[in-house]
């Protein structure tokens, strides 16, 4: 008895692509089945082996891609292609917070300078003498630790054009400019310095008995000082650090 012919593999691969386009035609055109699940009902149908079953799968990958192109541009969407023909994009990796640059940092404030110290308690600061007289509150020029020990004076003077320090003087710099420094006796010392053509003398004196910490406090004051140019009788004005409350001119 003869058998009947068996379709050849041509045949059956048309026979089963125009049922699965009879089948789903309305869902690819709305887009409902998936690339892959259109590829593998084509598949799955039917598995022959071998080298026949991969000519299959990749021949209706590539309908499948072709259709779905096609139905997209119909309907007026936008293309998606296949997720096995183009792999999703790599996520972007997060920043990474080290290497991102530092935000610069906030300009200081400007310096708060106050005038000369007045008769009562004065905090830690910034202060300034400008030759002036400062009325009832404060004795321009003069100060002492009054609220520390008591023992120690500073003493801001313009003295006479050509004052020279006596015997003994070594050269310094003083509020940024070249002068001399001598110490007269066991209390006392002083500083001399010409400044836009004003000479300045600085005096400190000490009682018998003062600590050394107390003496490394006011030479430290006068060490601090600066000059800063103003409009002024003198065209400026010293600018001077106090550490502590202990300094007052009354």
């Amino acid at each position: 008895m003869t058998r009947p012919m068996q379709p050849s593999t041509d045949e059956r691969l048309d026979r089963l692509i125009r049922e699965l386009l009879t089948e789903r035609a309305d869902d690819v055109a709305a887009g409902a089945l998936s690339a892959e699940a259109m590829v593998e009902r084509v598949a799955t149908r039917r598995r022959p082996a071998g080298f026949a079953r991969g000519w299959v799968l990749l021949a209706a990958a590539a309908m499948l891609t072709a259709l779905l192109i096609g139905g997209a541009l119909a309907v007026g969407g936008a293309i998606h292609l296949p997720s096995l023909l183009l792999p999703a994009p790599l996520p972007s990796p997060a920043p990474d917070s080290h290497s991102a640059a530092p935000e610069p940092s906030p300009a200081p404030d400007s310096e708060s300078v106050h005038r000369w110290p007045d008769t009562s308690e004065n905090p830690p600061g910034v202060y300034s003498w400008n030759g002036s007289p400062c009325g009832m509150s404060c004795n321009s020029g003069f100060m002492h630790n009054g609220y520390g020990s008591g023992a120690l004076e500073i003493r801001i003077d313009v003295v006479p054009d050509g004052t020279i320090a006596g015997d003994g003087a070594t050269a310094v710099t003083i509020a940024g400019h070249d002068g001399t420094y001598r110490r007269i006796d066991t209390q006392d010392e002083e500083w001399i310095v010409e400044i836009e053509g004003a000479t300045i003398a600085i005096r400190l004196t000490t009682r018998i008995g003062t600590s050394q910490a107390e003496v490394d406090e006011a030479h430290a004051i006068i060490a601090s000082m600066r000059t800063e140019a103003q409009d002024n009788d003198l065209g400026f004005r010293l600018i001077f650090t106090l550490t502590t409350d202990d300094w007052d001119s009354g």
